[in-house]
């Protein structure tokens, strides 16, 4: 099936994942910072997804690709939800001690440039999101990922002046990693039609 649309956006998003969530993950832990290892592992978490829909764009939605779907979504849907288990019980934890990660600049650079990126990301893949319901779902998984940006933009930027604020984003993104790894799982039980490359006929390739 020929969607018309093209597959850079979802390699694009993949790449983030990896160029944004990497850095963020090791330096989360390094400073101790929930929101920024959160928001770090999620962005390499939501990057396998893309990759994996940027190639059934390239194979033009057939069959060959879909059972590669399902299985990516199943496992990131497990992952999302025990990282938001640990995202959330980490933060009440730190609630509760009223502890603060290290302040710098770095965290503060990051979380603007994750935003920069993502905002654009995810507009271009709102626009492909009528073409097939794989993009449909990436584009929501993108838009997840930039509202962890602004979560961890907040965090970062409130705890200047408050040591709580860290923690309270850490367990927003939490609780929105765990509805995303909810939609996650409902994505992997796909309809006929995306099952068939959306042609109708589950003889196509």
């Amino acid at each position: 099936m020929k969607t018309g649309a093209s597959p850079v956006p979802a390699f694009a998003t993949a790449a983030a994942g990896l160029l944004l969530g990497a850095p963020a993950l090791w330096l989360g832990l390094d400073q101790g910072a929930i929101a920024l290892w959160t928001f770090g592992a999620a962005g390499l978490l939501q990057g396998l997804p893309s990759l994996v829909v940027g190639q059934r764009v390239r194979e033009g939605f057939g069959n060959r690709g879909l059972e590669r779907e399902r299985l990516t979504l199943r496992a990131a849907s497990h992952l999302l939800r025990l990282l938001a288990l640990g995202a959330i019980l980490t933060a009440v934890a730190a609630l509760m001690g009223d502890r603060r990660p290290q302040a710098g600049a770095v965290p503060l650079i990051l979380a603007g440039a994750a935003l920069a990126i993502l905002a654009p990301l995810w507009w271009i893949r709102r626009a492909q999101a009528g073409l097939h319901p794989s993009l449909a779902s990436d584009a929501s998984r993108t838009r997840a990922w930039l509202e962890l940006g602004g979560l961890l933009l907040a965090g970062v930027l409130l705890g200047r002046w408050f040591p709580w604020a860290d923690a309270a984003a850490g367990l927003a993104m939490g609780v929105r990693l765990f509805i995303e790894g909810q939609a996650l799982a409902r994505g992997t039980a796909l309809s006929t039609a995306a099952s068939c490359g959306g042609c109708g006929s589950c003889g196509c390739g």
